[in-house]
């Protein structure tokens, strides 16, 4: 479930409503500046993984990075 408590399904748009300092803290600066880039981006979540983690990327790029559920927002 997402922030408001909506599920959460593959192929779903949902907004990044944070990139978190758990996710950041140990990468590069130029990294982290590409990751701050979709703060309050709509993306497609790709994958939800075991763990409960959603994943999001581009088509180019597959897998970029992931957030906790509560750190989105499904759209639509």
């Amino acid at each position: 479930m997402d922030s408001r408590g909506r599920l959460i399904k593959v192929g779903v748009e949902a907004k990044i409503l944070t990139i978190p300092e758990w996710l950041t803290h140990d990468l590069p600066s130029e990294e982290v500046v590409e990751l701050k880039t979709a703060d309050g981006q709509l993306m497609k979540v790709l994958e939800v993984d075991e763990y409960g983690y959603v994943w999001f990327g581009t088509d180019n790029v597959g897998r970029w990075f992931c957030l906790r559920p509560s750190e989105i927002m499904v759209v639509g």
